[in-house]
């Protein structure tokens, strides 16, 4: 633990570059102090993330799209999941601009009439003095989800006052299990008023204390051979997990730490997905900060002892793809850290999956050209430059010798630069190459002087010494002879192994091979 690896969680800038995922999930914006500022959900990140990077006429979404600096995705199996977790990460964040939307559209609420002797659950959108309420909720999908499930497990009664005191029998709630008919004393007032405080405790995310009350009281009627009573908690509890099941944002556990490594061929990211209460409520990506290659297996004993020594929790449950070796959970003991680590079985795969996807769609976006700089540098030196900032590429391709086409790709100290690239129809519309790449590097020329953007140090083309020495005579008629000119010319049997460069200058060639 001495000689510590160091690990970097670093907040994505959000901006057109970004290349986002088209899966459903959560997105949250930030300020450039790092705090939050808004959760939003989306069938379709890619696309609803776009909508924020065009203007509109809505003054608060202006305001708020002049405050985002960062971005944090959550990816979520379906829109379902998202809709969900969207509602309760704003229930425990309170992001402030979520409560400006809402208090500028009267979004519903729900409400439980505790100030009755058999209260009923009830949507509005007005506030109500008496009872208790929770919301507002942007996505009235989330919220009627949230009544099924509630009435499902609970089964509070849903209708009037007036038809309550009128029921001589039960209702069809009753009979498809959606309430517990206290209209007709089927239930008890203090066995009604436990289940409307654990349906509170439900719509406040409370799901630990619901199961262990439900537990408890289980297993106290079972001490008793209260059989019958035992059976009412058990489907209480079975209704919980069957709809944990369902929802991959519900989980079986109560707090837990999930890490999931996806590395490639320039880095390794590292997520933790960190479920409280039952709930996933957010995701960390981090980086290692070194450029030497590491095993998944050596990072994440690492990525373990750096996060929770500078942390604050003491007792961690932890899943990964791993087991942590024994030293490592004895070392963390010494310094009273508790690490039990969950066993990786069928009922929570599911977990491991989602921080495996978050670190690799995290990892599809990490800029993996840090080398380029060094790597022109090196450039430099070969040729005899003294910097260079910008090289560019042409090819030509055509159909049978018609349909000429030309392309080309700009690639900048900080990488590719996808803006920049181009494919031209050449007007001269006949197989010669040597005419093509001088009319596509004459036009790309002009484009970039009167856009007053910088022309490239380099020029690469395809071909060999004619080509080189065509494009050379479109540069020398521009007084662009500062202008390296480098084409390559195929090896026999068009194996790259044994492709050339050949460079204008020095009158030189390279072998590849």
């Amino acid at each position: 633990m001495e000689n510590q690896l160091k690990f970097i969680n670093k907040k994505e800038i959000f901006s057109k570059k970004l290349e986002l995922p088209v899966d459903p999930g959560i997105y949250q914006f930030f300020d450039p102090e790092e705090n939050l500022l808004y959760v939003g959900k989306a069938k379709n990140l890619k696309n609803r993330l776009a909508s924020y990077l065009n203007k509109g006429t809505n003054k608060k979404a202006s305001n708020l799209r002049s405050r985002i600096k960062f971005v944090e995705l959550i990816i979520t199996k379906s829109e379902s999941d998202a809709l969900i977790l969207e509602q309760s990460l704003i229930r425990k964040k309170k992001p402030p601009f979520n409560v400006q939307f809402r208090d500028d559209k009267s979004y519903p609420i729900i409400h439980i009439s505790t100030d009755k002797e058999f209260p009923n659950i009830y949507i509005s959108r007005r506030k109500q003095k008496e009872g208790t309420s929770f919301g507002p909720y942007a996505n009235v999908g989330a919220m009627r989800k949230n009544i099924e499930i509630a009435q499902k497990i609970f089964k509070l009664r849903s209708c009037k006052d007036m038809v309550f005191k009128n029921r001589t029998r039960p209702c069809i709630e009753y009979q498809i299990g959606r309430c517990s008919a206290p209209c007709t004393g089927m239930i008890s007032k203090n066995d009604y008023q436990e289940d409307v405080m654990q349906a509170a405790d439900f719509f406040n995310g409370k799901n630990e204390i619901i199961l262990k009350d439900l537990y408890k009281k289980m297993d106290a009627y079972s001490s008793k051979k209260d059989y019958e009573r035992a059976l009412i908690y058990r489907d209480k509890i079975n209704a919980i997990r069957d709809t944990q099941k369902n929802q991959t944002i519900f989980t079986l556990y109560e707090n837990v730490d999930v890490i999931g490594i996806t590395s490639n061929s320039y880095d390794t990211c590292i997520s933790l997905v960190q479920v409280r209460e039952g709930w996933v409520t957010a995701t960390k990506n981090f980086f290692p900060d070194t450029k030497n290659e590491y095993k998944k297996e050596s990072l994440l004993v690492d990525f373990i002892e750096s996060n929770y020594l500078n942390g604050d929790e003491k007792n961690i449950n932890l899943l990964a793809f791993k087991t942590i070796p024994n030293e490592v959970v004895n070392n963390l003991q010494k310094l009273d850290i508790n690490l039990n680590q969950l066993k990786l079985d069928k009922k929570n795969k599911f977990l491991l999956e989602i921080a495996e996807s978050q670190s690799q769609d995290r990892l599809k976006r990490k800029d993996h050209f840090i080398w380029v700089q060094q790597a022109f540098e090196n450039l430099c030196q070969k040729l005899s430059l003294q910097k260079i900032e910008k090289i560019e590429a042409f090819d030509i391709s055509h159909i049978s010798g018609n349909n000429v086409t030309a392309s080309c790709v700009s690639f900048t100290n900080k990488g590719p630069d996808k803006k920049e690239y181009r494919s031209m129809n050449i007007t001269n519309d006949k197989n010669d190459d040597y005419l093509a790449l001088s009319e596509a590097i004459n036009r790309r020329i002009n484009s970039l002087e009167k856009r007053s953007l910088p022309l490239p140090e380099i020029i690469l083309i395809d071909g060999g010494k004619g080509q080189l020495n065509s494009v050379r005579k479109v540069l020398k008629n521009k007084n662009l002879n500062k202008i390296k000119l480098i084409s390559v010319s195929k090896g026999p049997d068009r194996n790259e192994k044994y492709d050339r460069l050949h460079i204008d200058d020095v009158k030189t060639s390279v072998d590849l091979s």
